[in-house]
């Protein structure tokens, strides 16, 4: 089942009476959208139709990389109003055709200025207050392959950037889908479709005005 190891992540935390966390859940589809990259080093298709490995037909988020070598970046949430010794859990599915290159990594970097945006769609993502890993193996790399990492923030830091790296050479191409994200619920969160508040506010953006936003910063 495509969410096998997140629900069992998020079972072992409801377990904790003391523990209050709240789910957000985002799967690109045929309107959807997504926060931002460097488009320099890679290039995004939305709603891009994939149909593998007896997984029903849908669409995804297609990234391309761009440069011979390094990797590409791609944000693909953010999380604020974090305080110290909160956890963090992403989890994502990715597919590719192939059985090397290109290698995928669910990492993730502080970005303490998240929260002083009073927008959430003018939040400069590019930020790093520091690197926050995550996600070090680099898989079977074929078909599809869902990946988890849970973070616990280290003082001082209150926001985080949730990253998809592409490795592999130019013209390299895997597909992603299927975010999931378990957070502390005072924390506020940001997916390409919506702004999920602390408070419990659901804010959705408009796919056409929050591309035209996003490209200010791409």
């Amino acid at each position: 089942m495509r969410k096998s190891l997140i629900m069992l992540v998020l079972v072992a935390l409801l377990a904790t009476p003391a523990l209050a966390v709240k789910v957000v859940d985002y799967q690109w589809l045929g309107d959807a959208d997504y926060l931002g990259c460097n488009a320099s080093d890679m290039t995004v298709t939305v709603g891009a139709a994939y149909n593998r490995d007896g997984f029903s037909a849908g669409n995804g988020l297609l990234m391309t990389k761009q440069t011979t070598t390094g990797y590409a970046l791609g944000y693909i949430a953010t999380i604020w109003g974090l305080e110290a010794g909160d956890e963090v859990t992403a989890s994502v599915w990715r597919h590719d055709n192939n059985s090397a290159m290109p290698y995928f990594a669910l990492w993730a970097h502080y970005n303490d200025a998240l929260e002083l945006a009073m927008d959430a769609r003018g939040q400069d993502m590019s930020v790093n207050d520091g690197n926050c890993y995550g996600d070090q193996r680099l898989g079977d790399q074929t078909g599809w392959e869902e990946y988890t990492y849970t973070w616990t923030v280290e003082a001082g830091h209150t926001g985080m950037v949730i990253d998809a790296q592409v490795y592999g050479g130019a013209g390299a191409q895997l597909y992603i889908d299927d975010l999931t994200l378990i957070v502390p619920d005072h924390a506020s969160v940001r997916t390409p479709g919506a702004v999920h508040a602390a408070d419990g506010t659901v804010t959705a953006f408009e796919t056409e005005t929050w591309t035209q936003v996003k490209s200010l910063f791409d």
